[in-house]
């Protein structure tokens, strides 16, 4: 089982190593949801911190749908993470249909070359998931975070174990939005989930 512990800056993420996290997802302002760290907290959590970093590119909360200018903020966000070589990118766009924006997707791949993707909860606003799900495998991502609807993963487990279960091998879905510590047993046995995020799925960070 791997958890990856949601971190809001650099010393959350010391602390979440320390209690045995086994990946962090770097962010700033997670009252907003997750935007992008700056380039100083990507670079010092990547070189002092010795477990996978996953970097969240997002240039402000809100809805999904990005303006030219925001994607092309995004791009250079994902050039410095290309750089300083994080383990993995955080990233979701939606088209005013409620789509994957899957030109976005397409040239975030191209700039991080090698780098693993997680496509964010962006997913959780796409109707149909499933139809998703087979996008976002021939796009080639490595992972889905999702709470699987509104609210939280506590309130879709079945929904989870269903989304897993379509998956199979071909893409990692990852719960994620109300699990801790405390109840992060019952949504790995509910779902079948092999990985697990949360700001408090180690103990409480802040």
């Amino acid at each position: 089982m791997l958890f990856e512990a949601c971190t809001g800056n650099y010393i959350e993420a010391l602390e979440a190593e320390k209690k045995g996290a086994n990946r962090i997802e770097l962010c700033d302002n997670l009252m907003q949801g997750g935007t992008t760290p700056s380039y100083g907290t990507i670079k010092k959590t990547v070189e002092l911190i010795n477990i996978p970093i996953n970097v969240i590119i997002r240039p402000r909360g809100g809805n999904f749908i990005y303006s030219k200018d925001e994607k092309e903020i995004m791009y250079s966000d994902l050039k410095i993470c290309r750089d300083l070589k994080v383990n993995a990118v955080v990233i979701g766009a939606l088209t005013e249909e409620g789509k994957i924006d899957k030109d976005f997707i397409i040239k975030a791949k191209e700039i991080v070359g090698d780098l693993k993707i997680t496509f964010h909860m962006a997913f959780d606003e796409i109707e149909n998931k499933k139809e998703a799900i087979d996008q976002l495998v021939d796009l080639g991502i490595d992972r889905i975070l999702t709470k699987g609807g509104k609210i939280s993963a506590l309130e879709n487990l079945e929904k989870l174990r269903e989304l897993i279960d379509y998956a199979k091998d071909r893409i990692i879905i990852m719960p994620g939005a109300g699990i801790n510590v405390e109840n992060r047993e019952v949504v790995i046995e509910r779902t079948g989930a092999k990985e697990i995020h949360g700001t408090k799925i180690v103990g409480n960070l802040f």
